[in-house]
């Protein structure tokens, strides 16, 4: 069977965004928990099936409309070269972001992912990006920085959103494993068991435009805010 040169360029495609998604790659999301271990800690998370309906919830109602939705808008943006939309949605992303790990976390990991990309792919846009963030126009928070490199290395919009989605659930999930505490099996029966919905959750996100980003989640906007005073922490939010 003869590889033609389309498979060739979808498996270029296919290879950096196993690189860039990948645990090994620097970007330190492996120390946040967005404000799970304050659910934990709380007791109202305590089991396979209490972090499963969390992260149903949170990939549907959070997620979507918020950091998964500015991906998604930040790749329609660089698709037209629209720089300015590009950081007016990342200043958006930071006024939304109320509670103050939360957005911490997002710049940080932003920018390690920024900062590694650059230095890895020549892709233009990126480098203005960089350039803003660095003289302090842009904040450089991940999702945008996501939603640039997808789109520059040409992976196909919804299968962007989809491995958006797929990434934030695993970290989340890692992180229930070690402070429930579960086992790698029983956090796989999760990870599998969401898979419907994160292809819900992707396909619904195409639908959506700046209009739709934000939506109401007190309850885990107050655990992050609490997260920060816990007595003992394991994660950084």
């Amino acid at each position: 069977m003869s590889v033609n040169h389309q498979d060739i360029i979808n498996a270029s495609i296919l290879l950096c965004t196993l690189q860039i998604t990948d645990s090994m790659f620097p970007i330190g999301s492996f120390t946040q928990s967005y404000g799970l271990e304050t659910y934990i800690q709380e007791g109202i998370i305590n089991s396979a099936a209490s972090l499963k309906d969390f992260l149903t919830t949170y990939l549907r109602h959070a997620l979507g409309h918020k950091d998964c939705l500015v991906a998604s808008l930040t790749y329609k943006y660089s698709l037209d070269n629209n720089f300015d939309l590009i950081i007016e949605l990342d200043q958006l992303v930071n006024a939304l972001k109320t509670s103050r790990e939360t957005r911490e976390a997002s710049l940080k990991v932003g920018k390690m992912m920024l900062k590694s990309v650059t230095q890895l792919f020549n892709y233009p846009l990126i480098k203005e990006y960089a350039g803003a963030v660095k003289n302090n126009v842009a904040f450089g928070h991940h999702a945008v920085v996501f939603g640039l490199i997808t789109q520059s290395i040409g992976l196909p919009l919804f299968q962007a959103s989809t491995v958006f989605l797929y990434n934030a659930v695993t970290g989340m999930i890692q992180a229930g494993m070690k402070l429930i505490p579960l086992g790698q099996r029983e956090g796989q029966d999760i990870l599998l068991s969401l898979h419907p919905v994160i292809i819900e959750t992707a396909q619904k996100v195409l639908t959506l435009e700046k209009s739709d980003l934000g939506t109401l989640t007190p309850a885990l906007e107050i655990r992050c805010m609490i997260h920060e005073r816990l007595y003992t922490r394991l994660f950084m939010s």
